[in-house]
């Protein structure tokens, strides 16, 4: 009875010595600012899709601080592409940090005995959160400047009705309800913007990618945004 008892173990043994291991892969995100440095207490969210990335929708995974090296780590993932994002916020400055215009991905290696998978993220001053919305967000200007002389001038009446729509995705609308500013043209249209350089100026252009308007941002808040378009400051208001 011994020996079939001990025969009974040595086979169970085996048996699970002949399982195939799951494979899996770990992912280290190095997240650093657009001078280079390592950010540290950072935020780090994984999604599935790009779409997900970009509404910042059903993550897959806890968010993750980085540590002081500016390291997040997640572990055990099965194989496949990932999407990262990657955020940091001063709350005594009020300024955020983050990648959400970028489409971030990395595709993660899983092996039987596991694979160190890895990638750094670039993050810096951000206007997106405060500019845009999954569904679009409304702006219209109020109030224009002179640069030169800094004297207000009045708003022209084509553009008072006018809506700057913004979208978290990249995509664009402009919404005239009324009078145009050239007679025959329909100032209406569709497309995208995009950040140049670190992000502070967006061109905005159609659908037959013809840029229409070019901002330099300079301060964007939840409900008020100032920008330059050529020789003018133009102030912002949200609208619902």
């Amino acid at each position: 009875m011994k020996i079939r008892s001990h025969i009974y173990l040595l086979l169970l043994f085996l048996s699970f010595a002949c399982e195939k291991p799951t494979p899996y892969g770990d992912l280290y995100v190095q997240v650093r600012d657009e001078q280079g440095k390592e950010v540290a207490g950072g935020n780090v969210i994984l999604y599935g899709n790009e779409e997900d990335f970009v509404d910042q929708i059903n993550p897959i995974s806890v968010p993750q601080q980085t540590d002081e090296n500016g390291l997040a780590f997640f572990l055990n993932l099965d194989s496949g592409t990932y999407y990262v994002a990657a955020s940091y916020t001063n709350q005594e400055e009020g300024i955020e940090k983050n990648n959400f215009l970028v489409n971030t991905s990395v595709k993660v290696v899983a092996t039987e005995i596991g694979y160190r998978n890895s990638i750094t993220v670039i993050i810096w001053d951000s206007f997106i959160t405060h500019l845009t919305a999954t569904n679009g967000k409304k702006w219209q200007v109020y109030k224009m400047i002179e640069v030169t002389t800094e004297e207000e001038i009045e708003v022209p009446e084509c553009i008072q009705d006018d809506q700057w729509v913004f979208y978290r995705n990249g995509n664009f609308e402009y919404l005239s309800d009324s009078l145009n500013c050239e007679e025959g043209q329909d100032d209406n249209f569709t497309g995208s913007f995009a950040p140049v350089g670190n992000g502070s100026y967006i061109v905005i252009q159609d659908l037959d990618d013809q840029i229409r308007y070019g901002l330099y941002i300079i301060s964007v808040s939840s409900t008020q945004m100032l920008a330059q378009y050529g020789p003018h400051l133009m102030y912002f208001k949200t609208v619902n």
